[in-house]
């Protein structure tokens, strides 16, 4: 997925970066030696750690993948493109993400789009 930033925090030695995306907004931390320029367009890929069951919406009114930051967290909306022990879900044409689910009931099905939410801070954003 191409990002473009537009902001960079560093704190306690952490760099946190947002910025835009065809998707939406997303914030998280820089998972990278190199360092984060504003303006500057990376190829990303995004690591959510574990996200619980009861946090993830089947979003039945969805009909576009997307994301947005509201306050300390970022809202994501992705389509579960194949479940093999993890979840592949598809943010963009060239943005396909694993997402790992505790808790798990097992009524996400291929072709559902879900909603979730996750603290900015437990973002990974790693650029290639």
């Amino acid at each position: 997925m191409l990002l473009i930033l537009t902001d960079i925090i560093t704190e306690n030695n952490i760099t946190f970066v947002s910025g835009n995306t065809h998707i939406g907004s997303i914030k998280g931390i820089w998972k990278s030696s190199v360092t984060p320029v504003i303006m500057q367009h990376y190829n990303i890929e995004i690591d959510f750690g574990v996200i619980d069951r009861n946090s993830i919406i089947i979003n039945k009114e969805a009909t576009d993948v997307n994301s947005e930051i509201i306050d300390d967290r970022v809202v994501f909306t992705g389509l579960c493109e194949d479940i093999d022990e993890i979840y592949y879900i598809r943010f963009s044409f060239d943005g396909l993400e694993m997402l790992d689910i505790k808790n798990d009931d097992f009524t996400i099905r291929k072709g559902d789009f879900i909603t979730f939410s996750i603290q900015f801070s437990e973002i990974g954003i790693y650029p290639y």
